[in-house]
């Protein structure tokens, strides 16, 4: 059917309005004269408020994106938001199986935004018994980012049992056989409320189980804000993390560069009721993502380059 002027008008009318109302909830950031502040960043509630959210990003590159639009971290609302054009950039898990399949473009992060983000279980000081802590070196010591990617394949990608993933990559890596190193241990493993943080979560628990501990779990529970406070609490007793993003939770004015340079603050930063196991070779740095077709008409590589003028 033809559109008639008059429709065409009130159609454009209607999507204005639509894009403002996504908007107005979130608040406007009023990115200015910058490419950056024509766009749409949709990412997790607390990227709001966090020292490498929107803060660090005007602090560290002088980028105020127009519109935050809060949605999940980083799980399939970002992602699908920014494949439907809903968003025009997102924060994105590098190892998230999207980047590869969606054609996505990871900006560079030069000013060092993002610490390393490895792997590492965080836990109750009191509940982790000595076997146990063995336990969980010993599937840190084997979780590489390669693996990290594949098993994150096999769950998003492939739509597969997250759990059935988690006991099949034990096996295969030696760490289900059963035994009894963690005997006697009782622990309670909670989980982010995001696909990865979950399929950790399943290692975790599943390696001691095999073990002897008595394990039950505690998953999605929410970000942060309300699992941090649990740990301290007692509602849970394990919870996966990444260094880089749980140290600048813990001190907000911290920084280091280098993965051993992260951990060891961290440790340092961590209340002294948490501990703060091995952690692994794997990493999932956060990322801002833009799809190809956005980096080809802006000529970006690099988060700095949001900041240049469109």
């Amino acid at each position: 059917m033809k559109r008639t002027p008059l429709l065409a008008c009130a159609l454009a009318a209607l999507a204005a309005t639509t894009l403002t109302a996504c908007g107005s909830g979130a608040g406007s950031g009023g990115g200015g004269d910058s490419v950056a502040g024509g766009m749409i960043l949709g990412a997790a509630p607390e990227f709001k408020t966090r020292t490498d959210g929107l803060t660090g990003l005007k602090k560290v590159y002088g980028v105020t994106f127009d519109t935050f639009k809060p949605l999940d971290a980083g799980g399939p609302l970002t992602v699908n938001a920014l494949k439907n054009g809903q968003i025009d950039a997102g924060n994105v898990f590098t190892t998230d199986p999207s980047v590869k399949t969606d054609h996505f473009v990871v900006l560079k992060d030069p000013g060092h935004l993002f610490l390393a983000q490895n792997v590492v279980p965080l836990a109750a000081k009191k509940k982790v018994t000595p076997g146990a802590a063995e336990v969980l070196d010993a599937v840190s010591a084997k979780l590489t980012t390669d693996a990290l990617v594949q098993l994150n394949e096999e769950v998003v990608a492939e739509k597969k049992d997250p759990d059935a993933v988690a006991k099949k990559w034990l096996g295969a890596n030696g760490l289900a056989a059963h035994g009894t190193r963690a005997a006697g241990t009782r622990l309670t493993v909670g989980s982010a409320n995001f696909q990865e943080s979950v399929l950790l979560a399943h290692l975790y628990a599943d390696a001691l189980t095999a073990q002897g501990a008595t394990v039950s779990k505690k998953l999605n529970i929410g970000s942060r804000e309300t699992y941090i406070p649990g740990l301290q609490q007692g509602s849970i007793d394990l919870v996966p993390e990444y260094t880089g993003v749980l140290l600048q939770y813990f001190d907000k004015n911290a920084h280091a560069e280098t993965s051993d340079a992260v951990y060891r603050a961290l440790r340092k930063a961590a209340p002294a009721s948490l501990t703060v196991l091995a952690q692994s070779s794997a990493q999932d740095t956060d990322a801002i993502v833009v799809t190809s077709a956005t980096a080809k008409k802006y000529h970006l590589t690099s988060i700095a380059d949001l900041a240049k003028k469109p």
